[in-house]
């Protein structure tokens, strides 16, 4: 994986083909964990994850920095993921949604990449939002499981969630938030 393959990847994202999405970048066996909790395993269940997620919302990822290995094996990103709320959304990691509102989540990611495709990634709120420079001391120390409740904006606020100064974080979360 480079950057141009990555940056084809998040556009495709955010156009809502997300079986495209799946069968493009996504090995056949990827486990996607979010926040420490197993999210889903293989791409048939991830796709599923994936549609149910985005029906009634609409997401755009929009990348602060990429870092990729050497061997281009590890690609570790800082990303915004903002939604937009269609419609009364309640099965979002990040919590419900009523119509018209908008929530910009701040999280790291770690792709694992296996024969150009994504076998496993990792999102993960840090602890406070600085520069990638110590992903990978990061990535293996333990840590709690946050349960997080961002501030919310409604369409034209123009207020965005813009550090971890702006969550409220809480003890261990392990169930899933969609329905399957």
């Amino acid at each position: 994986m480079n950057e141009t393959e990555f940056a084809r990847y998040v556009e495709l994202y955010n156009s809502g083909n997300y079986r495209e999405v799946v069968n493009r970048y996504y090995h056949q066996n990827v486990r996607i964990d979010i926040y420490g909790v197993g999210f889903t395993r293989g791409a048939s269940d991830t796709l599923r994850w994936m549609e149910n997620t985005h029906d009634g919302v609409t997401e755009t990822m929009l990348v602060d920095d990429l870092r990729i290995s050497a061997n281009r094996r590890d690609v570790y990103a800082r990303v915004r993921e903002r939604l937009v709320a269609l419609e009364r959304v309640k099965r979002l990691a990040s919590g419900p949604l009523a119509p018209g509102q908008v929530r910009t989540t701040s999280f790291r990611a770690h792709y694992v990449v296996a024969n150009g495709k994504f076998i496993r990634i990792a999102f993960d709120l840090p602890a406070e939002l600085s520069p990638l420079t110590d992903v990978p001391a990061a990535a293996r120390a333990p840590r709690p499981v946050p349960v997080i409740s961002p501030d919310i904006e409604y369409e034209g606020d123009g207020y965005v969630l813009d550090g971890a100064n702006d969550w409220i974080t809480g003890g261990p979360h392990t169930q899933r938030s969609y329905l399957n």
